[in-house]
């Protein structure tokens, strides 16, 4: 078994009842859910059924199942191992979590994928298990509460580390219109994701830091949410919201981020043959180009006139350039994480 999706959602026995239409819904080909079965409060007399049920139909709908399990989990189900708890429930990759011996979890690691703690892997942890030519997955933690999630330079170094041993890295988003307790504040591995919209974290996580497999640590997200994320995973396009735009014929079409584009701003490819030929682009809104602006050059930039280019920094004003559109605040942070030579959409709803 092979995690294939980068997109993985979080659900639990207590509530997945009340998510299951939502779950037929998000399902793609490949996609994943990750579920813990040791949180003591979800624990009552109808638990295992539950769980038996939970992961029945999560197998008939094709979702792959990271479940973390502890000592408690084998005891709830009366299990004596790792590999015979995986097998009765059908569990695609186990999380282990505290009080299991390098011994057990090397034994269970030969019949079912194994998923550690990304946080608490030692040096000499990786090269053991490097040395058994198995695949190992290693997934960090969300944070509840503010504050306390993994700051950039440690969750860069720590990745380094892990990737250079082989392991698969996996990480948590916040949900949006979905916050699960205790605190309903955000489930983030990163801090500075906890309030971030899901698609912009998402984006964060896998071209900034290259991880390939991200939960929603919430639960689930909305049709409104998935949508900019299953348009960049199946199209490759990434959609840029805008707040507002005066050349609205550049809504909702495909574009080119030109491959020699500065980090300081995006140059669209196709803006300039886009242009409606003849047509004289006269200064208007010569203001101070703020991030997040979009820009066109205006006639007096000579051959230059018509490009549009979006800001991922603030440039001072230009009577050669002006600006007919603002992207929405909350995606700023995600055009840093554009590469040069992506589609782009301007999109508004």
């Amino acid at each position: 078994m092979k995690l294939s999706s980068t997109l993985g959602f979080s659900i639990y026995p207590s509530t997945w009842q009340e998510k299951r239409k939502q779950l037929s819904s998000l399902y793609q080909e490949g996609s994943a859910v990750f579920t813990s079965l040791h949180i003591s409060e979800e624990f009552s007399d109808a638990y295992v059924g539950q769980v038996e049920e939970m992961m029945a139909y999560l197998n008939e709908t094709g979702y792959e199942v990271i479940a973390d399990v502890s000592r408690r989990s084998l005891e709830i189900f009366s299990e004596d191992s790792l590999v015979s708890l995986a097998e009765r429930l059908k569990i695609d990759v186990l999380r282990v979590d505290y009080g299991f011996t390098q011994e057990e979890i090397l034994l269970a690691a030969q019949k079912v994928p194994v998923c550690f703690n990304a946080s608490t892997l030692t040096e000499e942890d990786l090269m053991v298990l490097k040395e058994t030519g198995k695949t190992f997955y290693a997934m960090y933690n969300f944070y509840p509460r503010p504050e306390t999630g993994i700051d950039r330079e440690q969750f860069m170094k720590r990745n380094e580390l892990l990737k250079h041993y082989g392991l698969g890295v996996m990480a948590f988003i916040s949900g949006e219109s979905e916050k699960r307790r205790p605190l309903y504040d955000g489930l983030p591995t990163l801090e500075e994701h906890r309030h971030q919209k899901p698609y912009v974290s998402f984006v964060d996580l896998m071209n900034g830091y290259g991880i390939k497999h991200i939960f929603v640590g919430d639960g689930l997200l909305s049709e409104e949410e998935a949508e900019p994320i299953r348009l960049l995973l199946e199209e490759g396009v990434y959609s840029i919201p805008v707040s507002t735009l005066e050349k609205e014929d550049l809504l909702h079409k495909n574009f080119t981020v030109r491959i020699d584009s500065p980090q300081s701003l995006i140059r669209v490819q196709e803006s300039r043959e886009y242009a409606t030929p003849g047509a004289v682009i006269e200064p208007s809104h010569t203001t101070e180009r703020k991030l997040g602006s979009i820009t066109i050059d205006n006639k007096n930039y000579g051959r230059y006139s018509g490009e549009v280019q979006i800001l991922r920094e603030t440039f001072e004003r230009d009577d050669r350039v002006n600006v007919i559109g603002q992207v929405d605040p909350c995606y700023h942070s995600l055009l840093k994480n554009i590469p040069n030579g992506a589609k782009i959409r301007l999109t508004k709803r």
